[in-house]
């Protein structure tokens, strides 16, 4: 979240809204408010206060008929409104169908002296505004979180005006306009796993942005005819397919072991370009889809399924990947996860170890990943609650004791 401002600012006053007003209503005993617009609270109170200081000078302008003819007229008024509709909390609903919540400034830092367009109003002592979602509606969580992160890396930069023209880029008016979006948003979704998720499909998104818009033109161009979506798919297979059926199956594409080399060699060194880390990124990222689209091996129908969502041109499925039915439990994929950690960092073969005690090589896993992983990616759940139990269970299965040094061979 962005920092407060580095100035305080002069204490908060209650502003007059320069616009019309959309209809607003209070969320409990104490501020629970008829349905109309700012201007129109502010003069009903204006006309309460004047006509309460008239009564105490004059109270016989009206006789008690005439006053129960008014209060009979008032009922009679109420009765015709139409009944507000209320959220599952009791909470009369907003335009978009959202409980109000009125904030209170207390505490909350706000300095609403330069916002003109601040709803703000004053109830028993305390300051309330409006809940303000800016340009934004209030599900769209994945794009609040996109505006959240450039609103970030904008002032990361600590330069005033940058800052000031992202907040009118993404459509907010200055800073404490972005500050009561953002703190709407917090108050109504923080405790919702679902914003959570949120914040990780944007991150996502944002990253293949970035490695979309690093690719060069030729960066992806086929290297001695060769794609990289055929180089991929060959690699896949490689592992399964060795010797006199390798070399029939570079023949079928028109290759042979000392082509493919060379095409090996230099579509490794375009994926591990560090004078370019994001465009060498975004070309790993097209090749694991590729190589996942290949549908090699164990899991190789989950993989090409899982690989729809992959690349960089893929819209983010996250938790909605496909391929689920064909893949591994979680609790295996876990399993297999940290039982290659405790062998890496035991100076095992984990090759070897995959194929003696899951009966699996490194396409089956990279296949079974490409599912799992995007899951992982965009499920708070997941990673939060299952996954640190699963892996410390498995931790404790997997780890080398020291007093029995015959422990690596009961596996």
């Amino acid at each position: 979240m962005p920092p407060p401002p580095k100035k305080p600012g002069p204490p908060i006053r209650t502003p007059v809204a320069k616009k019309p007003a959309e209809a607003f209503i209070g969320n409990d005993s104490a501020t629970m408010m008829a349905d109309e617009t700012f201007e129109e609270f502010e003069a009903r109170m204006r006309a309460e206060e004047e006509g309460a200081a008239e009564e105490e000078n004059d109270d016989d302008d009206f006789t008690s008929e005439e006053q129960e003819e008014d209060l009979e007229q008032d009922e009679e008024e109420e009765d015709d409104a139409p009944p507000q509709k209320k959220g599952p909390h009791g909470k009369p609903l907003d335009r978009f169908g959202v409980e109000w919540d009125y904030v209170s400034h207390e505490g909350m830092g706000f300095n609403d002296d330069d916002d003109e367009d601040a709803m703000t109003f004053e109830k028993n002592g305390k300051t309330y505004f409006k809940p303000d979602w800016g340009p934004l509606r209030p599900k769209q969580w994945v794009e609040y979180w996109k505006v959240n992160f450039a609103l970030e890396a904008a002032m990361a930069n600590d330069d005033d005006d940058e800052y000031a023209a992202a907040l009118k880029k993404h459509g907010f008016r200055n800073r404490n306009h972005w500050k009561r979006v953002q703190s709407c948003f917090l108050r109504h979704y923080a405790s919702d796993p679902e914003f959570t998720n949120a914040a990780m499909v944007a991150r996502q998104e944002g990253t293949r942005d970035a490695m979309r818009s690093a690719v060069k033109p030729g960066m992806l161009d086929p290297i001695e005819g060769v794609s990289l979506q055929l180089y991929a798919s060959i690699a896949a297979q490689q592992m399964s397919v060795q010797g006199a059926a390798f070399v029939k199956l570079l023949a079928k594409h028109k290759l042979d072991e000392a082509k493919f080399a060379r095409v090996s060699e230099q579509w490794l060194a375009r994926m591990s370009d560090q004078s370019d880390p994001m465009a060498a990124a975004a070309i790993a990222t097209e090749y694991g889809k590729a190589f996942a689209g290949a549908g090699v091996g164990q899991y190789g129908a989950s993989a090409a399924e899982a690989s729809d969502s992959m690349g960089i041109n893929d819209r983010v499925a996250g938790k909605n990947a496909k391929g689920g039915a064909g893949s591994m439990t979680f609790e295996k994929y876990v399993e297999v996860m940290t039982a290659q950690t405790c062998w890496s960092q035991q100076g095992k073969d984990v090759n070897q170890m995959l194929k003696k005690v899951f009966n699996l090589n490194a396409v089956d896993w990279s296949n079974a990943s490409a599912y799992w992983s995007q899951k992982m990616s965009t499920d708070v759940t997941l990673i939060r609650e299952k996954f640190p139990a699963l892996q410390e269970k498995y931790t404790r299965k997997y780890s080398v004791r020291v007093e029995d040094p015959d422990a690596d061979l009961d596996v």
